[in-house]
């Protein structure tokens, strides 16, 4: 079949065939949904796709008659199949995504006196340009104690900062909508630890990103998939990645050390694609790995259920020992400890989508909490919303704050000195 030169704006796709959905799709003149509609596919097709554009959808350029047409990815497999790796990086560069990052930047511009000019140089800013001063100015943000932290890389035995978000909006424009909840005791947690974190103090030991079923799972970094289990129930799908140490750091035979961390997805359960790559496999930076999913509960008499109205995926970071004792699961890490400036500023400005704020405002023992209260914690000790704080111990017994967790990671033993 001869290959379709793609429109200006378009990405060029390679081999990619998708499956139209459940309920078929339109067929449109143009990659636009006020567009004159050409015919439909009917659920189950097989189409060949030569290229994608966002906007309102994910638009695949399709073959059709003598020409060509579009239809939206989401009414396809696109998102949920490797073929979305292909666009992982441009879904950076999309005009909603573009808009979002150069609007947070915006901020940060604004609130350090900046002039009408140097905003307007902004607005034009793309690609390496855009990612630098996104860094430069999401590092003022961050508390000293958490950049200290990254000091401790080759102690600890830490993968470089991440550079890709976990998931993906898709189509981009979602990320207008989406909504995010930190890590620790967060507004969700406090009013809801009852039903849902009882086990972890009362506090959540991840990120949520409240996302549809079916939305596209990212590697954050170049790893292996491992066998980590951290979900309450074992009918609840999940995968979790072990990421490589730096390019630095490598074996005698120059093959990749394996770092101490362990990132780990959960809710998958809904699609079958909801897992990509199997345990064992070796995966790249901003490879597509699964697709987001549900959370599952027991009714009471044992059966499994899907959280239809809870769509979104929960992510934890671990380490994996202290260079003597194995931690399992049962110490979860703040995972804004582990991105670039820029993304952990990206990730923040998504709470502002939520109907709550997302740390209580007041009457806690705390008062106002934020991003990085908690460095980490140990599960299955007191409830922190029970606990009255004193002069001499702010928190319970097991739970970290940002200057509490840096003196602890100094007491691990040199995770490169296992290695070597």
């Amino acid at each position: 079949m001869t290959a379709i030169a793609p429109p200006a704006g378009a990405i060029p796709l390679r081999d990619v065939t998708v499956t139209v959905r459940p309920g078929g799709t339109a067929v449109y003149a143009a990659p636009e949904s006020r567009a004159d509609r050409l015919g439909e596919l009917p659920a189950g097709a097989q189409q060949v796709v030569h290229a994608v554009k966002f906007g309102e959808y994910s638009w695949l350029l399709i073959p059709w008659q003598d020409g060509s047409a579009w239809i939206p990815g989401e009414d396809t497999d696109f998102p949920r199949s490797a073929a979305y790796t292909q666009v992982v990086n441009a879904w950076y560069e999309s005009e909603a995504v573009l808009a979002f990052r150069r609007a947070l930047a915006a901020d940060l511009l604004r609130v350090r006196g900046a002039d009408a000019a140097q905003l307007a140089r902004l607005s034009a800013l793309s690609g390496e340009a855009l990612r630098q001063t996104e860094d430069t100015l999401a590092r003022q943000t961050i508390p000293p104690a958490a950049r200290q932290i990254r000091d401790l890389a080759e102690q600890v035995g830490l993968p470089a900062p991440f550079e890709y978000l976990p998931v993906h909006t898709s189509p981009p424009a979602g990320i207008e909508a989406l909504e995010f909840q930190g890590f620790g005791p967060t507004t969700i947690a406090h009013e809801q630890w009852e039903l849902f974190y009882q086990d972890t103090r009362g506090m959540n030991p991840g990120l949520d990103f409240f996302v549809p079923e079916g939305s596209p799972l990212i590697a954050v970094a170049d790893g292996v998939i491992v066998d980590f289990r951290f979900l309450a129930d074992e009918a609840d799908r999940s995968l979790a990645l072990r990421p490589y140490l730096p390019e630095a750091y490598r074996a005698a035979d120059g093959s990749r050390l394996l770092s101490n961390v362990i990132v780990a997805y959960g809710h998958l359960t809904g699609d079958p694609t909801a897992e990509l790559v199997h345990i064992g496999d070796e995966v790249r930076a901003g490879q597509v790995i699964g697709t987001s999913g549900w959370p599952v509960y027991r009714r009471d008499d044992g059966t499994v259920a899907i959280q239809g109205n809870n769509a979104h995926l929960h992510v934890q970071v671990h380490l994996v020992t202290d260079g003597e004792q194995s931690f399992g699961s049962r110490q979860p890490f703040n995972p804004l400890l582990f991105w670039t400036p820029r993304l952990v500023a990206f990730q923040a400005r998504l709470a502002v989508h939520s109907v709550a704020p997302p740390y209580p405002t007041g009457g806690q023992p705390w008062g106002r909490l934020g991003f990085f209260t908690i460095g980490c914690f140990r599960t299955g000790a007191d409830i922190v919303w029970g606990y009255e704080p004193t002069a001499e111990a702010q928190w319970p017994e097991g739970v970290y704050d940002l200057e509490a967790t840096l003196a602890y990671l100094r007491t691990f033993k040199p995770y490169l000195a296992e290695r070597s």
